[in-house]
């Protein structure tokens, strides 16, 4: 029998044999894993024993499994990781010679005398509490009545990591950091991401500067991109640096850096109002945040607002990221575009529909980003916001990587790129080496061969994808840990998906979704309408809308599966609608 490598999952009792079977945490596993009883028994692996396999080959779907590695607890945070990566497969530590690469990187700061001396300005980095890396830092001053200036300095990580290195080479097989609830897998090893690439306060550091020059009509009048090295002179959160632009309140930070933020403030306001005329679309959706302690566990969900902060550098860094995907397009450069294709008709046909039962209506008979947003400004005081706007996010394409520049859909922009986060992207350190290697844009000869950009550029959607389904494996794995102390307990609760399955409802007071499946419903045959928002039953005529309200108890929780089974209460047997209501009382 051939070896087929190893596989992590967990004990389950045969239904085809007496012995045991390995389900894996891969869900596409093609085949079944089967363990004998002595194989079990000799590791004292009882059922539901996480472990993992060394796989034989025993047939077309069938492998038998070793056990050459069992562990203790599902409660474990490296078994959580274990199983998440096991299922995504990204990489998690660094080689020897990619740590070499790094730690040499002390020793390549050199002559920065062609470097922009921004070191005397103003320049602070604005992120969340918990955040360890700094890759971004803005500077705004008043150039004249009509003038601002704006200067976004970027980390220059492109000095530090070399083209073909090892380090390179692993940065690329990643393509991004991950983000936990509990801890980062980065792209960078942590003596580049938290240190030498960090921009932290009253450290000098190596940057790139997109420097605008911007109007009162948001419109950039002049621009420059060059080599910097900048001092930033304080780490603010975005509680703080809103806490100075929304509530005016004074004191907290430095007097100049106060003003600072208040004309940024100023200047953000005036940039968005632009990107709203552009065709920008404002979709801000609140999500479920989890506080998690030393050992792993939840002790908290709740759902996290953004404010004028977290607005702020949002505005500016999509301003940057156009900026210079602009100069680099009309310098002849090929590049790295952030593209968002515009929307499949057909998809946009069935929003409509959707939402015509709320009483909304999508005009297609104007421009196609300017009537979605009239839709967002007028569903955002709506009791069933969220599943509206979640509707309109399916309908629309996503954003990927790409050589070809399509525009951006969702920024109305017609040249977009990313250019201000090169410790977490990789795409990113590409544009910065595009802007390098053409001298910052004055060397005639080409970066990169457009072939080869596009190669990479395929590669990098492909693990931004993989690092989303990760951090989503993860928060399920988290929040079903987490709702295993509330099995028996009633909550009010939002349908928020209608499935040929059963009804995906939000826990309302947690923001945690589990399933009412079809056996957990009255005993009818269900049908759910090609639009998928009502399930009908054919003999009690009793229905189920998306964005129902309706009282759930949590029936069971499986860990292994990350399912958290709903059992709906019954509070009016003849399921109609109260009058006057939108909602129907199930």
């Amino acid at each position: 029998m051939k070896n087929q490598g190893t596989v992590l999952g967990y004990i389950t009792r045969s239904h085809r044999r007496r012995d045991f079977q390995l389900t894996p945490f891969v869900k596409d596993f093609p085949g079944f894993i089967f363990l004998n009883s002595t194989e079990v028994k000799r590791h004292d692996a009882k059922m539901h024993k996480i472990v993992r396999v060394a796989l034989s080959r025993k047939g077309n779907r069938e492998f038998t499994g070793r056990i050459i590695e069992t562990f203790e607890s599902l409660n474990d945070p490296e078994v959580e990781l274990a199983i998440v990566q096991e299922a995504r497969g990204f990489p998690s530590d660094f080689s020897d010679a990619a740590i070499q690469v790094a730690k040499s990187s002390q020793r390549q700061l050199g002559d920065s005398s062609r470097r922009v001396d921004l070191t005397k300005t103003n320049h602070v980095t604005i992120d969340g509490e918990t955040a360890r890396d700094f890759d971004d830092a803005i500077c705004v001053t008043q150039v004249s009545k009509n003038i601002f200036n704006l200067k976004v300095s970027i980390a220059d990580v492109s000095h530090f990591v070399p083209e073909n290195s090892a380090l390179d080479r692993e940065a690329f097989e990643r393509g991004t950091s991950i983000y936990f609830p509990d801890r980062a897998i980065p792209m960078l090893p942590e003596i580049l991401s938290n240190n030498l690439c960090s921009l932290v306060p009253k450290e000098e550091r190596y940057t790139l500067t997109c420097d605008m020059d911007i109007n009162r009509q948001g419109e950039i009048v002049r621009s420059s991109i060059y080599p910097s090295k900048i001092l930033s002179q304080a780490r603010l959160t975005y509680t703080i640096a809103a806490q100075v632009v929304e509530k005016g309140q004074r004191g907290l930070v430095r007097t100049d850096l106060e003003e600072m933020l208040v004309l940024a403030h100023e200047l953000a306001l005036i940039v968005r109002n632009r990107r709203r005329e552009k065709g920008g679309l404002d979709l801000d959706l609140p999500e479920t945040e989890m506080e998690i302690d030393r050992t792993g566990n939840v002790l908290r969900t709740y759902i996290s607002e953004r404010n004028e902060a977290h607005k702020l550098i949002e505005d500016f860094m999509i301003l940057a990221n156009e900026c210079v995907s602009e100069s680099i397009e009309k310098a002849g450069y090929s590049s790295v575009f952030r593209i968002h294709e515009d929307p499949d008709p057909l998809k946009i046909e069935r929003l409509q529909k959707i939402v015509k039962r709320w009483g909304f209506s999508l005009s297609m008979s104007r421009d196609l980003e300017d009537s979605i947003q009239r839709f967002l400004d007028s569903i955002r005081e709506h009791r069933d916001t969220k599943i509206l706007a979640v509707s309109l996010l399916r309908s629309l394409k996503q954003a990927r990587y790409s050589a070809t520049n399509a525009g951006h859909f969702g920024l109305g922009s017609e040249s977009y790129t990313h250019f201000t986060s090169p410790i977490r992207r990789y795409p990113d350190l590409m544009v910065h080496r595009i802007l390098r290697n053409s001298n910052f844009l004055k060397a005639k000869a080409e970066p990169y061969a457009f072939d080869k950009l596009e190669q990479m550029s395929n590669a990098c959607s492909d693990t931004e994808r993989r690092a989303f389904f990760a951090e989503r494996d993860m928060e399920d794995l988290k929040k079903v840990r987490y709702m295993e102390g509330f099995v028996g307990e009633t909550f009010d609760g939002l349908v928020v998906s209608v499935k040929n399955f059963g009804l995906f409802v939000e826990i309302l007071p947690h923001g945690v979704e589990g399933l009412i499946p079809f056996r957990n419903l009255p005993p009818d045959h269900w049908n759910v309408d090609e639009l998928e928002t009502v399930l009908k039953g054919s003999r009690t005529h009793k229905e189920y809308w998306l964005g129902d309200r309706l009282k759930v108890k949590v029936a069971r929780v499986d860990r292994f599966k990350r399912q958290i089974d709903l059992q709906p209460i019954i509070e009016n047997p003849k399921g109609q609608r109260k009058k006057g209501s939108n909602v129907r009382w199930v």
